[in-house]
Order: structure tokens, then C-alpha cells, then sequence
């Protein structure tokens, strides 16, 4: 056995014993004869590419269940609304591009602070927005590798920021440990393990699209800083404004924000929850709403001060299992009828 196709064979190994079984040998020989003479490891590319099958295929048979395709439509239900939230978060940051450079000039001999503060995350934004585009048109393939890159890089970064929260340009992590994180993890899973987002959008349909967009953009224009201005710049923004009122109305728009964002996902939930695969999609999109829902901390250090990204990790699994919890409820009445029937 030659030195490259023993390393073939290793990659191969990956794959589930039923799926090297059914291709395997045809895998193989398709490897080999594209290789190159003298040629003794494989490619990166071939490398990623083999790797990356491997991970598909394993997440798509454990989401999948025993013959049931529930799961990868509802991931890829979740693949399109996720990737549509984080489009909505770049189009945010675009909105409030104007006040970050005035805010970065304001600071003056800081400026160099001010621009990695503000526009550190503007990369970040600009390769989802490519993410998606490769999504929509169906190059999944570089959509997916791109994904996997832009996740993997984001959660160096998180963890970067929230362990060493004084170091060079520990801000920019630490604002991505929060919902962008379940939601980046979500959309490239759902690229990795699903039908796609395109097929997420035709299991949604026009109508729950054009209302998925709608609500997007009101989260985008509540949560920006030109509506936030706006709002401050009422009776809180006159000089004679109680100091009592002004310092309270940060604490009032959060609350406001959290209900924004709890009445969306309850419109959303009520949109998903006429089909199954829309149901499970609630439950895999939970994680991304329950930091929002869930104020109180459940993981503190010594000095009393909370640890982010272990308390994001809780709170996802928490929301997830109380959705999940509350679909097998709904859907026992409804087994048990399917069983009566076909006892008949």
C-alpha cells in the first residue's frame, strides 16, 4: 500500500462504516487518480474537502434520527433565519458606521482605541454578508469552508476578550461573546449538516419570509444607535432634564429591547409551529433568543462578577430544553392519535 494512499485510507476513516462501506472504494480510486505523480500526502484542499464531507454526513445521521428527515429541514429552516439575523446585525452596524466615526473622533488622542473599539467587528460583519450571498446563489461548498473559517476565528476571539478582557484588542471579543455566537454556530451547522438555507426559505414560503424580513429590520432599526439618539434626544436630552431620569432611561430602552426581541420570537414561534420541522427549528433557535429572556447569572467568580461565556452556554442549553420540553408536550396528544389510527 503506498505512503499516499494510507493517508487517504486515514481520512476515509472519518466517514461512517456504512457510508466507507457503500463509497468508499469508489472515494478512493477518484482520490488516487487525481493525484499528482511523485505526489506522497494529500492536498489541503482534498484534506479540508474529505474532513469536511466527514462532518456533514455524521452531523446530518445524528440530527436525522432513525429514517427521519425533521431535523435537517428544521436546521435548515434555522440556517436561513440565522444567517438572515446576522445580515441584519451587518446591516446595523452599517447604520451606525456615521456615529462610531464621530464617536472615534471625538476621542481624540484615543483614536487609535476608538477605531479597533468601533469598527474592530466591521471584518466580521462584511464576511457574513459574503457567507450569505455564497449561500444564496448555492456555492455551498465555499459558503460552508468560509463559515466553518469566519465560526472558528469568532470563538478564539470570544474567548480571547472574556478571559483576558485588558488585552490588545480584547473589546472586539468580548462583543462577539454574546447572541452573534449561537447564531454564527447555528448557520454553519446548518451549512454543514442541512439541505441549506435555500431550502430552508422554500420550507418557509413567501409569506413567513417577507415576515421574518420585516421583523429583522425592526430589530435593526430599534437596536441602532441613530433611533436610540433619537429617543434620548426627548425631554431626557434638555439641560434642565432630572439627573435621576437621564441616568435611568439606558435601564428603561434594555427593558424595552427585551420585549422587542420576546415578541418576535413568540410571532416566530407562532409562524414555525403549524409543522414539525418548524417546531424542532423553534427549539434550535432558542438558544439564540434565551440570553435575551434569562437576565439573572448563574456562573459568578470569587469577586462576584459574572462569567460570560460559561453563563451564554448555560442559558442556551436552558432555552433549548425548555422548548424542546414544551414540543414533546404539544405533539404527545397528537402521536397518540396517530397511533389510535393506525391500530384501526
Amino acid at each position: 500500500m503506498s505512503t499516499l494512499e494510507d493517508r487517504y485510507r486515514r481520512l476515509l476513516a472519518c466517514y461512517p462504516a456504512a457510508h466507507r462501506e457503500a463509497h468508499g472504494r469508489e472515494m478512493l480510486d477518484v482520490l488516487l487518480s487525481a493525484a499528482r505523480p511523485g505526489q506522497t500526502r494529500p492536498s489541503l484542499a482534498d484534506t479540508a474537502d474529505l474532513l469536511l464531507g466527514a462532518v456533514r454526513i455524521r452531523f446530518r445521521r445524528a440530527l436525522s434520527g432513525a429514517g427521519t428527515s425533521l431535523w435537517p429541514d428544521a436546521l435548515a429552516i434555522t440556517g436561513f433565519l440565522t444567517t438572515l439575523l446576522l445580515v441584519a446585525e451587518a446591516a446595523r452596524f452599517a447604520v451606525n458606521i456615521p456615529q462610531l466615526a464621530q464617536l472615534s473622533a471625538d476621542r481624540g488622542p484615543i483614536l487609535e482605541y476608538g477605531l479597533v473599539y468601533d469598527f474592530g467587528t466591521g471584518p466580521y460583519w462584511l464576511a457574513w454578508m459574503v457567507i450569505a450571498v455564497l449561500a444564496w446563489r448555492g456555492r455551498r461548498r465555499p459558503a460552508a469552508t468560509t463559515a466553518c473559517a469566519v465560526t472558528a476565528v469568532h470563538a478564539v476571539l470570544a474567548v480571547y476578550g472574556t478571559t483576558f478582557p485588558h488585552g490588545p484588542g480584547a473589546s472586539v471579543g468580548a462583543s462577539l461573546a454574546s447572541v452573534p455566537l449561537p447564531l454564527a454556530l447555528l448557520a454553519t451547522a446548518s451549512l454543514l449538516a442541512s439541505p441549506g438555507p435555500r431550502r430552508g426559505a422554500r420550507l418557509l414560503g413567501r409569506a413567513r419570509i417577507a415576515a421574518a424580513a420585516a421583523m429583522a429590520g425592526i430589530l435593526v432599526a430599534f437596536n441602532s444607535l441613530p433611533f436610540f439618539t433619537l429617543a434620548f434626544q426627548g425631554d431626557l436630552g434638555k439641560p434642565n432634564a432630572p439627573t435621576r431620569q437621564i441616568s435611568a432611561f439606558p435601564q428603561i430602552w434594555n427593558m424595552l429591547g427585551v420585549a422587542v426581541v420576546a415578541t418576535a420570537a413568540v410571532l416566530a414561534a407562532i409562524a414555525l409551529a403549524r409543522t414539525r420541522e418548524g417546531r424542532r427549528a423553534c427549539a434550535l433557535l432558542a438558544p439564540a433568543v434565551a440570553p435575551f429572556l434569562l437576565p439573572f447569572t448563574i456562573f459568578t467568580t470569587t469577586a462576584g462578577d459574572p462569567v460570560i461565556l460559561p453563563n451564554l452556554l448555560a442559558k442556551c442549553l436552558i432555552g433549548f430544553a425548555v422548548t424542546m420540553g414544551c414540543i414533546r408536550l404539544v405533539e404527545m396528544p397528537m402521536r397518540a392519535r396517530d397511533a389510535d389510527r393506525s391500530s384501526v
